[in-house]
This record gives structure tokens, C-alpha cells and sequence, in this order.
């Protein structure tokens, strides 16, 4: 474009020469100037003609310059567009080695995805078997939650019956107590529940003098659970009462065997004792329950007694002296006073009327509540005693009878 450009203006420039030179020549003259007139237009024609030459000269050479600028602008051209297609070449190879780069990316990102994948199918599949393992632990708290309350309510309903036996138990009314534990047992309670269910009806049935039935019950609990010490302590006492004093020693013994501070177990046994004749044993029961309840008034009466029938009078005295020291309500002050007028009597001591003391003191603190069923015994069978005081003895025990 910018060669054409040049040519046009070179060709242009002539025109105007020509066309100043022509703007010269002098208007034309008539008569007797014409021949000088030939004369100057041909001066002015060869004039013309020289400065054409000139002109044509300095076109060329203006040609000619523009040419070379021409050329070397054709070579600035050329070269600039070798390089701007070297330039193009190397941006495409360096385009190409772009897109290789990002392939090359791009398949090691697909094989992360890929492993991804893998890894993710996997956990998902872990995912699904956890889930399905929470769904079915879900399902069986669910059934656990009914069962629960159905045992809550099975419990609330055992209380409430439990609650109306206790209170029956209390106020002496055995058969409504038979009545609602029976209705415990039909709930179907857990073992633990069954084995104080069973040992509370025996005890309800003892006192309502059904011992069969009370031993049924004792001996279901022993079935379940053979190191239950209550069971045995209480079939104990069963046998107690039908007076069957060896197998009523053996389960007292081992019921201390399972429970070696079972204190009743070691005060039923050592009435047993004294219902045998064995006061030393008893003695030696009596001792032993006073280490676990040193205070404990009836378990001194009972070692007195026991004392009093080894015939060890000290002994015998000393345990007076610390019932007497301990305290005693008014309601034992009858069976101390009893106890320490038999004391005199087997020392010797002169004591007067016994009887008629036991009496006032009866007549002020109420009636003796003690079995005297062992003491009689002994008094009938004892070689320490001479005739007059056992007489006094007798008489002692009739009164507080």
C-alpha cells in the first residue's frame, strides 16, 4: 500500500512541473511582433524542455530513492513477517506444548478421579453396611424400649402389690400378704425379685402356720440360688418350730457359712443350742453376735441365760452389771429384775420374797416378754441347785409367766 502511494505522488509532481511551465509563456502578440514572439517561444520551449529534463532527472532520482526506501521497507516488511511467522511458529509450539501439558494433567487428574472413584465406591459400600448395622441396632433398641416399658410397667404394678403385702405384713394381716405376693409370683418378676418375693410369702405362710407351704417356698429359693443365706436362715427357723433342732443348726450354719455377719442366724441358733442343752455352744453364738452389735439388750439377756445354765455365776453377773450399765426401757425391766433375783438365788444370796418383788415390779413395767420355756428346763434338771431354791426359782418364773 505504501509503495503505490509514493509512484502516484512522483507522477503527480511532473504534472504540476509541466503544468507551471506552461503557466509561463506570454499571451500571444499580433503584427510586428511576430517574429520575435517565435524567437521567445522557442527560448521558452527549450527552456521548458531543459527543466523538464531536469525535473525528469530529479524524478528519477527521486524514483530511484524512493525505490531503494521501497526495497528496504519491502525487506523491513519481509523480515518482520519472517519473524512474525517465526514469532506465530514458536506461539503455536509453545501453544501446542500448553495443550500437551494440560492433557498430560488432565489424564493424571481422570486417574485421580479414578481413584477416587474406587476409594469412594468402597466407602460407600462401607458406608451402606455401617448404616445398615446402625438401622438394625436402631430396630432393637426400639424392641428393648417396648420391652422396657413393658417391664416398667410390669414394675410399677410389682411395687404397688409389694407395697400392699409390706404394710399387710405390718399390721399382722398375713393372708392378704399370701394373696399379693402370689400375685407378684404370677408377674413373672426377674430372679432377683422372685427370690424376696418367695422368702417374704414363706415367712407370711409361717405365721399363718402353714409350714409345708413355707418350706415349699424356702426351698424354691435354695433350687435357684443355693448360696442364698436368708433361705437357709429361714427354712432354719421352719425347722425350728417343728422341732427338728439338727437340720435347724445345720442351715443356721450355713447360712453364717454364706454370710458370716448373719445375726439372726447366730441368735436363732443359740436358742437352739439352749433348747439342747448345748449352753456353751450357745453361749459361744451369743458372744460372737454381740461383737457385731455390742449394745444390743436381748443378745445380753440371752448370754445371761446362757451363763446362769453353765452355772458360771460371775459371768452370769458381770453381763447383769452391763445391762444394767447399757440402760434398759421399761418394757425390759421386768426381765432384768427376774434375771437378778434367779442370780441371788443360785449365789446363795439371802433375798427376801423374790416373787412378790417380781410382782410389784410386773404390776409397774408391764408383764415379762421372755420365753421362759429354757429356763424351767434347766431349774427341773439342775444338780446345782438345792431343793428350796429351785422351789424359789419356780416360783420366780410362774410369776413372770
Amino acid at each position: 500500500m505504501n509503495r503505490y502511494f509514493i509512484v502516484h505522488a512522483a507522477l503527480l509532481l511532473l504534472v504540476f512541473t509541466l503544468h507551471v511551465f506552461s503557466q509561463d509563456q506570454m499571451s500571444p502578440v499580433s503584427g510586428a511582433h511576430d517574429m520575435e514572439k517565435v524567437t521567445i517561444d522557442k527560448y521558452v520551449f527549450e527552456t521548458a524542455l531543459n527543466s523538464a529534463d531536469r525535473t525528469i532527472t530529479f524524478l528519477q532520482w527521486v524514483i530511484g530513492v524512493f525505490s531503494g526506501v521501497i526495497t528496504i521497507l519491502f525487506v523491513i516488511f519481509k523480515y518482520r513477517d519472517e519473524k512474525s511467522l517465526e514469532k506465530n511458529r514458536d506461539e503455536l509450539k509453545e501453544s501446542r506444548d500448553n495443550i500437551e501439558r494440560i492433557r498430560l494433567e488432565l489424564v493424571d487428574e481422570e486417574h485421580k478421579l479414578n481413584v477416587m472413584l474406587e476409594k469412594l465406591q468402597v466407602m460407600t459400600r462401607d458406608y451402606e453396611s455401617k448404616i445398615t448395622g446402625i438401622e438394625r441396632k436402631i430396630s432393637n433398641l426400639e424392641t428393648k424400649s417396648d420391652e422396657l416399658d413393658k417391664k416398667t410397667d410390669n414394675m410399677n404394678e410389682i411395687n404397688r402389690y409389694f407395697s400392699i403385702a409390706y404394710n399387710s405384713v405390718e399390721s399382722g394381716n398375713y393372708s392378704e400378704a399370701v394373696l399379693y405376693y402370689s400375685r407378684i409370683i404370677e408377674t413373672e418378676p426377674d430372679e432377683l425379685t422372685l427370690k424376696v418375693v418367695l422368702n417374704n410369702r414363706g415367712i407370711a405362710y409361717q405365721n399363718l402356720g402353714k409350714n409345708d407351704l413355707a418350706l415349699r417356698d424356702y426351698q424354691r429359693v435354695i433350687d435357684m440360688d443355693p448360696n442364698h443365706p436368708q433361705s437357709y436362715g429361714n427354712r432354719g427357723n421352719i425347722f425350728d418350730t417343728l422341732g427338728n433342732y439338727d437340720k435347724a443348726v445345720a442351715d443356721y450354719t450355713k447360712g453364717i457359712e454364706l454370710k458370716s455377719d448373719y445375726t439372726d442366724a447366730y441368735y436363732n441358733r443359740g436358742w437352739v443350742y439352749l433348747k439342747q442343752k448345748s449352753y456353751r455352744a450357745a453361749a459361744e453364738d451369743f458372744k460372737k453376735l454381740l461383737e457385731l452389735q455390742p449394745d444390743d439388750i436381748e443378745t445380753m439377756f440371752s448370754l445371761a441365760e446362757a451363763y446362769l445354765m453353765l452355772n458360771e455365776h460371775a459371768s452370769f453377773l458381770n453381763v447383769l452389771v452391763q445391762i444394767r450399765r447399757t440402760g434398759v426401757n421399761a418394757g425390759n425391766e421386768s426381765i432384768l429384775l427376774m434375771l437378778e433375783l434367779i442370780q441371788k438365788i443360785v449365789s446363795g444370796s439371802t433375798v427376801h420374797d423374790p416373787a412378790k418383788q417380781l410382782k410389784a415390779a410386773i404390776e409397774k413395767y408391764g408383764r415379762v416378754n421372755w420365753s421362759l420355756a429354757e429356763l424351767s428346763s434347766w431349774t427341773e434338771s439342775s444338780k446345782e441347785l438345792n431343793e428350796h431354791q429351785k422351789l424359789m426359782v419356780k416360783e420366780v418364773l410362774e410369776v413372770a409367766g
